[in-house]
């Protein structure tokens, strides 16, 4: 009669806390990047596309003016854009795969994902930050566009000037922050799996290697 397999310890609650976290992460980031990546290679379509929809949230002519500057400073770098979110989406695939085998190793050592969600998360952090500079480059075009103008559909100009002196900040202080939150969400579940703490856990509950 076969003895049936022991069932793997349960984490400490920071730990499951902190692989949870970082499945959501790696989940939105990768799908993300995933999503841009593919409308990028699809890129004269994707481009009409969205032109085609620009007067579906307020002024047509003001949008358009907008989306055609993203997209003229898109354009040049598409193609290693294009390389680095799917870089970017398969270092996510790493980490959601190594954060849920911490959770369920299914017969796994945890302390090798461990190792691997700590790595793959501190590259997913580096590469997060290379394509926020990069996506930069369009704010900064975007910001310009705004600036230029024009915008003959508006007919208030103390709200023309309002726009065109604090929608520049705005739009860079916006995505410098989002780019922030998810590199430094990166970098923390990165460090903390890395962390002789959390190796002391894992590997005692990993028991001695065969």
């Amino acid at each position: 009669m076969s003895v049936p397999a022991a069932q793997p310890q349960r984490l400490p609650r920071g730990i499951r806390i902190a692989a949870v976290l970082s499945l959501i992460l790696a989940g939105l980031t990768g799908m993300s990047a995933v999503t841009e990546a593919s409308s990028l290679s699809q890129f004269s379509e994707y481009r009409e596309a969205v032109l085609e929809n620009a007067g579906r949230f307020g002024d047509r002519e003001a949008n358009e003016h907008v989306l055609r500057a993203q997209f003229s400073a898109l354009e040049p770098m598409r193609e290693p854009r294009i390389f680095l979110l799917a870089t970017l989406a398969v270092v996510c695939a790493f980490v959601f795969v190594a954060a849920a085998r911490m959770l369920r190793p299914g017969g796994l050592p945890r302390e090798g994902m461990r190792r691997l969600l700590g790595g793959a998360a501190i590259l997913a952090a580096i590469l997060r930050t290379i394509e926020g500079a990069q996506w930069m480059v369009v704010v900064d075009q975007m910001s310009a566009a705004i600036v230029k103008g024009p915008f003959p559909a508006w007919q208030d100009p103390t709200s023309i000037e309002i726009i065109q002196r604090f929608a520049p900040t705005v739009l860079a202080a916006g995505y410098i922050g989002l780019t922030a939150l998810v590199a430094g969400g990166f970098i923390l579940l990165g460090q903390y799996f890395r962390s002789e703490r959390v190796r002391q856990v894992v590997t005692a509950q990993d028991g001695p290697a065969e």
